[in-house]
C-alpha cells in the first residue's frame, strides 16, 4: 500500500471509530521527512512522518497516532509548556506527561501510540492533567518519544514556515474554528451516545461552557446570606422601647437588627494550594469588610483531618495555615458551628475532596467556595462557588 493510500486508510479508521474529531482529523496535512524519527506535529495541524520507520504500522496504529497528534493541537499542549517556560531539558518529560493526558482517552483495544507514555508507567492514577503528570509522575527511563512542536512549542528543524495561505497549513484564526467545532460535536456525541472519554468531555466543556466571574459570582452569594441576617429583625430588651414614656410601669421591648456571625473553614490538608487558597481569603475579607464585617470578628478554623483552634486575625494574611494531612472537613464544620454564639453564615474553602455531614447545620447558611479542576459534588444544602484556576493565572469561577 502506497504512504498516500495508508494515510487515507488510517484518517478514515480514526473518523469512524472517534467520530468527533473528524473536523480536526480531515484538518490534518501530511509531509513526508526522514528526518523524523517516526511521526511528529507542528502548531499548524501539519503532520511530519517518515515513511519508511511507519511502513510496516498496522492502519489502526496510524489512526491512533492522527488521534494523537490531534489531541496534542487541540487542548493546546505547545501553549501549555510556554505557560510554564517549559525548558528543553524537561522537554521529554512533558511529552510523556501529555501523552500520557491523551492516551487516558484512548478507547479500549486501541494500540498506544509508540513509545508514548501511559499512567502506568508515571506511577499515577489516570483522568489527571498533563500539568500533574508533569509535576508529580516519574520520569521513564529507556524510552523517549518527540511529538514534535505540537507538544511542546520548541521548533523542530523539520518544521516548514509559518502558512502564509490555507494550503501551506492551518492558521490561528482557523485553528479556533476547528476546536470550537470539535468541542460541539463532542458535546453532542455525549448527548446522543454518551461515550465521549472524560478527558474529552472536560476539555470540550471547558471551551464552549460560560464563565461566570467568580468575584461577582462570590460576592453575591456572601452578600445574599448577610443581608438575609441582617435584615432580619427581633424583640430585643437591650434598649428601651420609644413607647416607655406612655407606659412607664411596663418594660416594652424593642426591635432591632444584629450582625451576623460569620465563621470560616479552611481546608489546609496537602492537596490544596497556598496560592488559590491565599486568593480565596483576601477576596472573602474584601467581600465581608463591604457587608460591614470585619474580618477581626470571623473566626477562621484551620482543618486537614483535624479542626485547628479558631482564629481572630485583623486580615486574612495575619492567618496561620496549618494542616498538610488528610482530608476531612466534618471536623472543622463541626467545630465551628459548635462555638457559641454559632455562626449564621459558615464559609467552606475546600478542593471538594473530603466528606460532607450528612445534615446541614441549624440555622446556618453555607457557602462551599470550591477552588480547583472539577472538584467534586457537594450536599445540596451546599450553595458552591467553583473555582477553576486557569494556567496564566487569570481565574475563572463557575457556579454549578
Amino acid at each position: 500500500m502506497k504512504p498516500e493510500e495508508r494515510i487515507s486508510a488510517a484518517r478514515l479508521w480514526a473518523a469512524y471509530n472517534y467520530p468527533y474529531l473528524a473536523s480536526a482529523l480531515f484538518a490534518l496535512r501530511f509531509v513526508a521527512d526522514e528526518r523524523v524519527s517516526h511521526i511528529a506535529g507542528d502548531e499548524y495541524f501539519r503532520v511530519y512522518i517518515s515513511d519508511e520507520a511507519s511502513s510496516a504500522w498496522s492502519v489502526d496504529l496510524l489512526g491512533v497516532e492522527m488521534i494523537h497528534q490531534v489531541g496534542h493541537l487541540l487542548r493546546g499542549h505547545a501553549s501549555r509548556a510556554r505557560e510554564i517556560d517549559l525548558q528543553e531539558t524537561d522537554l521529554f518529560r512533558w511529552v510523556d506527561a501529555m501523552d500520557a493526558e491523551l492516551n487516558d482517552d484512548l478507547q479500549e483495544g486501541d494500540p498506544l501510540p509508540k513509545d508514548s507514555a501511559s499512567h502506568e508507567e508515571l506511577s499515577l492514577p489516570d483522568s489527571l492533567f498533563g500539568e500533574e503528570y508533569f509535576f508529580m509522575g516519574s520520569t521513564r527511563t529507556g524510552k523517549r518519544r518527540d511529538c514534535g512542536s505540537s507538544a511542546h512549542g520548541n521548533p523542530r528543524l523539520w518544521d516548514e514556515p509559518s502558512p502564509q495561505q490555507s494550503t501551506d497549513g492551518v492558521t490561528a484564526e482557523e485553528k479556533e474554528l476547528i476546536k470550537r467545532q470539535v468541542a460541539s460535536d463532542a458535546l453532542a456525541h455525549q448527548r446522543n451516545h454518551g461515550s465521549i472519554p472524560l478527558g474529552m468531555l472536560r476539555w470540550a466543556n471547558s471551551l464552549l461552557e460560560p464563565q461566570v466571574d467568580w468575584r461577582s459570582e462570590l460576592g453575591a452569594k456572601l452578600r445574599q446570606g448577610i443581608s438575609e441576617i441582617a435584615g432580619a429583625v427581633d424583640y430585643s430588651y437591650g434598649r428601651p422601647n420609644r413607647r416607655y414614656a406612655f407606659v412607664p410601669d411596663v418594660i416594652l421591648p424593642s426591635l432591632s437588627s444584629r450582625t451576623p456571625e460569620v465563621s470560616v473553614v479552611l481546608d489546609t490538608s496537602a492537596s490544596m494550594s497556598e496560592e488559590l487558597l491565599g486568593q480565596a481569603l483576601s477576596e472573602i475579607d474584601g467581600l465581608l469588610s463591604t457587608g460591614g464585617i470585619r474580618f477581626e470578628s470571623v473566626r477562621v478554623f484551620n482543618c486537614d483531618s483535624e479542626a485547628g483552634s479558631a482564629q481572630r486575625v485583623r486580615a486574612a494574611s495575619d492567618l496561620q495555615l496549618v494542616g498538610g494531612g488528610g482530608t476531612d472537613l466534618v471536623q472543622g464544620i463541626s467545630a465551628a458551628v459548635q462555638t457559641r454564639p454559632s455562626p449564621d453564615l459558615l464559609v467552606v474553602v475546600t478542593d471538594g475532596w473530603t466528606t460532607w455531614p450528612e445534615a446541614p447545620p441549624n440555622r446556618t447558611r453555607t457557602v462551599a467556595v470550591l477552588v480547583g479542576e472539577d472538584p467534586p459534588s457537594t450536599p445540596e444544602w451546599v450553595q458552591r462557588v467553583v473555582v477553576n484556576e486557569s494556567l496564566d493565572g487569570k481565574g475563572s469561577w463557575n457556579t454549578k
